[in-house]
């Protein structure tokens, strides 16, 4: 009589062969019918993936929660590159680790610069350098998907219609959310317009709606506070009598917490600057995320 266990050996090794056939199998076969778009940051890659719907697998390099500015890239950032079909960036200075990366990847990848088009404002604490966060205007983050929408139907010309219809569709709701936006804000009584964050990355969203915006560093996180602009916002804090502060969910915000002991301001909530939340949250979408960041500057201010 055959003995089973004896045998094991010879009967596992079959299974375990064929177990390895069908996981190279799937891996292989993976992403065939899909672009594969990866993109700097969870913003970009959030608006990649409403354009692309399932015709996309698209992918940051950048984690939830990651600041881009001080961004340090892993060995398997270059793999990801090179994989890809087409990779979004969004320029004027925010990734200044991407180039590299992308010659790394080999260097012949379709880049798209998803601000193309767009006039920055300058970095008025540093060297004049271009504001990267363009998004916050919500008109200007309009450019940004029509850049993606047409980068995709370049790469992917049967589905040209598809991702214009998404586009399409994209842009009705970035004109409802521009409008929503107007109507809250203007409750905030003017004096108390007035945003103050750990960065300056919210100035085209106070151009865009009316806001005065200060940031205790420049349009990078790499800035280093100095003194005498922490004195002159706790000065403009006690002058106006500004009731909130507000910190962000990817910058450290022990200097504004130490400010706001300081001064009457509370800290009013946290905002999403350079990164969207969790993803499957309500913040992990650019319009979630900008929703939140609304009602939290306007619960706090009002």
């Amino acid at each position: 009589m055959l003995n089973i266990k004896s045998c094991s050996k010879y009967i596992l090794f079959p299974v375990l062969t064929l177990s390895i056939i069908s996981c190279k199998e799937k891996n292989e076969n993976q992403r065939t019918d899909k672009i594969l778009a990866v993109s700097s940051i969870t913003i970009i890659a959030d608006m990649v993936k409403y354009i692309g719907g399932d015709k996309v697998d698209s992918r940051s390099i950048c984690p939830v929660g990651t600041d881009p500015h001080t961004y340090k890239p892993k060995p398997s950032d270059p793999k990801s590159i090179a994989e890809s079909d087409i990779v979004f960036i969004n320029g004027l200075g925010l990734e200044h680790w991407i180039e590299e990366m992308i010659r790394n990847a080999g260097g012949n990848k379709k880049v798209v610069k998803v601000t193309d088009g767009i006039e920055p404002l300058k970095d008025e604490k540093g060297y004049g350098d271009p504001d990267p966060h363009a998004w916050f205007d919500v008109n200007l983050a309009k450019i940004y998907v029509r850049n993606i929408a047409d980068a995709l139907a370049e790469v992917d010309k049967p589905n040209e219609l598809y991702y214009l219809q998404n586009l399409n569709d994209y842009l009705l709701k970035l004109d409802s959310l521009d409008s929503w936006i107007r109507k809250q804000i203007a409750e905030i009584p003017e004096m108390q317009r007035v945003l103050i964050t750990s960065h300056d990355a919210f100035r085209y969203f106070g151009r865009a709606y009316g806001l005065e915006v200060r940031g205790l560093q420049g349009i990078s996180t790499e800035a280093r506070p100095q003194t005498e602009d922490i004195k002159k916002i706790v000065d403009l804090i006690k002058e106006r009598k500004l009731k909130a502060v507000f910190i962000e969910t990817s910058v450290n915000p022990k200097l504004l917490q130490e400010i706001s002991r300081e001064t009457s301001a509370r800290v009013g909530g946290t905002l999403y600057s350079d990164s969207l939340g969790e993803e499957y949250s309500d913040e992990g979408t650019y319009i979630g995320a900008v929703i939140h960041n609304v009602k939290t500057i306007t619960s706090a201010l009002k």
